[in-house]
């Protein structure tokens, strides 16, 4: 599986076919700016319009697709369409959309197909971000720390 970020989502703007061949295994984690700039749209019409945004990405690269924010959309090439609102403004950190990426792939390295690791990466890192809210405060920690807490919060789904 494949796990694109930042500078790499945008860079597939020239050519969506790219990713063709490695269809349903490819999961890209844009925040608004670089879906419009993938997308080739304007930034407020991503952050008016989220979900077709994010279910014409999936369609158009054949991926699974996590629109980041305040709320967060997943989407699939097939058309499922998942939410995850439980994030927290500590997590709009340089950074962050790094980590995020990197829980994505390391679930996918624990055998999660593509949609299971972004769903299960998005709330993963929310639930990071909650955790590091309550010990340090809502702004303040940084990216790094998040990863610190993905253990416990995965433990604290197993009750």
């Amino acid at each position: 599986m494949l796990v694109l970020d930042a500078a790499a989502v945008v860079g597939l703007a020239n050519d969506a076919g790219v990713l063709t061949r490695l269809a349903h295994r490819v999961v890209l984690t844009p925040h608004a700016g670089e879906m419009a700039s993938m997308m080739d749209v304007a930034k407020d019409e991503v952050e008016r319009e989220p979900v077709a945004s994010v279910t014409r990405a999936a369609q158009r690269f054949g991926a699974v697709v996590v629109l980041k924010g305040a709320e967060s959309w997943i989407a699939t090439p097939d058309g499922d369409l998942f939410r995850y609102a439980g994030g927290s403004v500590g997590l709009a950190t340089s950074g962050s959309g790094d980590t995020l990426a990197g829980i994505v792939a390391g679930l996918a390295a624990r055998g999660a197909p593509a949609v299971r690791a972004a769903v299960w990466g998005a709330y993963l890192h929310g639930a990071a971000g909650r955790r590091l809210t309550r010990r340090i405060g809502p702004i303040g920690f940084l990216a790094r720390e998040l990863l610190d807490e993905v253990p416990a919060a995965m433990h604290a789904l197993q009750r």
